[in-house]
């Protein structure tokens, strides 16, 4: 860019400025952010990076990163940092290998890994422990892991978690393989991470999910089981209630057909 072209854009007003640079690619906001105090700050406007998150990532069906929230509520910061992380995913699924972000000489198995809604915050599961993790960095060019809370299990059982599937910040922790054992509800948004909210030291069945205060308990397996039942976990109760079987709210097509009148 010429010095006469570089004069001409600082004559511009700011709404005019903001026009020009909707056009532009993240990449080219991001290089223009750096050469003046006044494209800093324009650079860092939410109109831009609305239109930036509508082109570069819903126009191109790219998966939106982060909590689910109205577009128009989410401020500039958010913005920008949903469209970088969402360009950066896309830069790097392709990929045979992956970053190594962090790495452990004990060689430690990693059983299940938990992503929690928001794309900072990681679970993982190594037999009968759960460890939670940070995610921070600069999406693209950076990343660090900080670990911020570790949970043990009473037994030796490997374990499995489950998030929370509206996005409460809470999990539930259950014995892997084995039914009938224990159970501990975990919250993520409290001090000290991994807080205990509730525990059952004998659950029927195994745990197959939580949503708010409603712990889903897969019985198949046990003897006499009925399926999936229900726990109100909040309420610290013992006692389930069984969701009916699909075939169950269906009549038998021959039962209906003996039931004609003739």
């Amino acid at each position: 860019m010429t010095c006469t072209s570089t004069s001409s854009l600082d004559s511009l007003v700011d709404d005019i400025l903001l026009s020009i640079f909707q056009t532009l690619s993240v990449k080219e906001i991001l290089t223009l952010r750096r050469t003046s105090k006044r494209y800093y700050f324009l650079s860092k406007h939410r109109s831009l990076w609305y239109a930036a998150f509508c082109t570069e990532v819903l126009a191109r069906h790219l998966p939106p990163p982060g909590p689910s929230h109205s577009l128009h509520a989410l401020p500039s910061a958010d913005l920008e940092y949903r469209t970088l992380l969402a360009l950066s995913l896309e830069k790097l699924w392709p990929r045979s290998t992956p970053n190594v972000i962090v790495s452990s000489r004990r060689r430690e198995t990693v059983d299940q890994i938990l992503l929690i809604p928001g794309g900072t915050q990681v679970l993982t599961v190594h037999g009968n422990k759960v460890v939670y993790w940070l995610i921070s960095g600069r999406p693209g060019v950076t990343y660090k892991l900080q670990k911020v809370g570790e949970w043990l299990s009473p037994s030796d059982d490997a374990c499995i978690a489950v998030k929370d599937i509206d996005g409460q910040g809470i999990i539930a922790i259950g014995c892997r393989d084995q039914p009938n054992k224990h159970a501990t509800i975990l919250s993520l948004a409290s001090k000290p991470a991994l807080s205990k909210l509730c525990d059952y030291s004998l659950i029927s069945g195994t745990v197959a999910g939580i949503s708010r205060h409603l712990l889903f308990l897969d019985t198949t397996s046990v003897q006499d089981g009925g399926g999936l039942e229900l726990l109100d976990w909040h309420a610290q109760t013992d006692g389930t209630a069984l969701l009916p079987r699909i075939p169950d709210l269906v009549s038998e097509p021959n039962a209906t057909s003996n039931n004609r009148p003739v």
